[in-house]
């Protein structure tokens, strides 16, 4: 159960963004009204929030569910109009995209974003920067949702500190085997709002200086 469920120590940023081919014409969420989307597996985190957030700007669309590489080769076969996903930037099967097709990549306009973020508290603004992507030389403002080292309740305290202690204090460890471990910063324990930490990991961050809120114990 959730109450079960403790957080450990902030990992990093999944944002969400949308693929299409260039001759479609498409260039933002609000043109995929009416249109073939892909939305990733059906229960992930794409195909749980994505259609969602359409709602919530008020787009109406064919959505469908498939694995990341199945909906690219569904995209490239004009089977579908538009892949909408979400994962650690660069995203695998976009760069492929990008790499044999002409492709356009976008997340969220200013007024989608703020309508999502409306709906959606604990998303957080988001920009995929220029170049993330081989020809997409323009920033990507859109959303995205913090990730988290969770553990059970019943976690020894002692393993929880030393787990949280080790990722938290070896960043520098933690880049040589993902970039997206640049988040992975003790100052980003505050992106965490509503799930309380294991006792092991307040352990820690009081002892650097940060005490964690009443709320979050």
């Amino acid at each position: 159960e959730h109450r079960s469920i403790r957080a450990l120590f902030p990992m990093y940023q999944t944002p969400f963004q949308v693929v299409v081919l260039r001759s479609s014409g498409i260039t933002s969420v609000s043109d995929l009204a009416g249109k073939r989307v892909s939305v990733g597996p059906a229960g992930g985190t794409p195909g749980t929030y994505w259609p969602q957030f359409m709602t919530a700007v008020g787009v109406n669309a064919n959505v469908s569910y498939a694995g990341a590489a199945d909906a690219a080769g569904q995209l490239q076969d004009g089977l579908i109009d538009a892949f909408a996903f979400a994962a650690g930037v660069p995203i695998s099967a976009f760069a492929e995209l990008a790499a044999q097709q002409d492709v356009v990549m976008f997340g969220l306009t200013a007024d989608e974003q703020a309508k999502v973020l409306e709906a959606f508290p604990a998303m957080a603004p988001f920009t995929i920067g220029s170049g993330t992507y081989a020809g997409h030389d323009y920033d990507q403002p859109t959303v995205a949702l913090w990730n988290f080292a969770i553990a059970h309740s019943d976690m020894p305290d002692s393993l929880a500190y030393e787990i949280t202690k080790l990722a938290l204090d070896n960043n520098d460890r933690m880049m040589q085997i993902h970039a997206t471990s640049a988040e992975t910063l003790i100052e980003n324990w505050d992106k965490n709002t509503f799930m309380p930490f294991h006792p092991g990991a307040v352990q820690y961050y009081e002892e650097k200086g940060i005490t964690i809120p009443d709320t979050l114990k």
